[in-house]
């Protein structure tokens, strides 16, 4: 039986997206399929996964209408292949619904790579109007919502009680200042994880995070923008150097960097302070 390694990042990644994102219908002895639909801004992610799955997955594209917008154009991920399908369902995605279901994988995993996954999926990462920095988490099935708090404890030193709310029984678990940058830091270690894009730059900039003083005020430091200037050093000289011009750490002038390698209009991060 084909058995996925999870603790391999970029299928531990996989499967935390598909447990929150994804959708797998049929049976596992017959035929089916998984599916992955995204918005088209986050094709990119589509792509990288077909890339590691051990079968043939296509892409298709789609417009429909939302609450949120009339023209939404998704892409979505499908693949159909019985020997991945029961190696996914082993692995926590089941055929059928699953909000209130899921589990954790059993046994070892890449947990940081994981947790990204579900925080792709169902979480959100930004800054309150107070500029607190916050990572959330909101799902139906408490087994994921323990592991959630389970996680932000053993990472991040603080305990979060999954209780959920009467009006829909979603559970929504939330961590602010010092434990959203720890939390983000964590599970974004590097700019090159596999992961959503606009995720990936609001996760840089609350792991980036620090205290002020008490003249400044007690939520945080503000957010330094990236302008066109800023851009221009960080391409045209050494990390170092360009941190020293800038003012900023190694690890935010590296995170631009690869940013601007591998966005062809080189545009900055996403003007809007919650990346849900």
């Amino acid at each position: 039986m084909f058995v996925l390694d999870l603790t391999t990042p970029a299928v531990a990644y996989t499967v935390g997206l598909l447990q929150t994102d994804g959708s797998h219908e049929g049976n596992l002895d017959g035929k089916g399929r998984v599916s992955l639909e995204l918005g088209v801004r986050d094709e990119q992610i589509l792509n990288r996964i077909a890339e590691i799955l051990p079968c043939y997955a296509s892409i298709g594209y789609r417009t429909r209408t939302t609450n949120f917008a009339t023209h939404y154009e998704t892409a979505t991920l499908r693949f159909y292949d019985q020997a991945t399908r029961r190696a996914i369902a082993s692995a926590g995605v089941p055929v059928g619904r699953k909000a209130t279901s899921i589990e954790p994988p059993v046994g070892p995993i890449a947990e940081a790579d994981y947790l990204r996954g579900l925080l792709d999926g169902d979480g959100s990462i930004g800054f309150t109007r107070k500029d607190e920095p916050f990572v959330g988490f909101v799902t139906a099935s408490p087994a994921m919502a323990e592991y959630f708090c389970r996680t932000v404890q053993n990472v991040c030193g603080v305990t979060r009680t999954a209780r959920p709310n009467k009006r829909d029984g979603a559970i929504n678990v939330m961590v602010l200042n010092h434990a959203a940058a720890q939390l983000a830091a964590w599970a974004w270690y590097s700019p090159e994880v596999l992961g959503l894009e606009r995720k990936s730059a609001a996760a840089q900039q609350v792991a980036e995070w620090s205290p002020v003083s008490q003249k400044a005020g007690r939520y945080g430091v503000p957010r330094k923008r990236w302008t066109a200037d800023d851009d221009h050093v960080v391409m045209a000289y050494g990390q170092a150097a360009a941190a020293r011009m800038l003012g900023r750490t190694l690890s935010s002038v590296s995170a631009r960097r690869w940013r601007l390698r591998n966005r062809p209009d080189h545009d900055g991060p996403a003007g809007a302070t919650v990346t849900p």
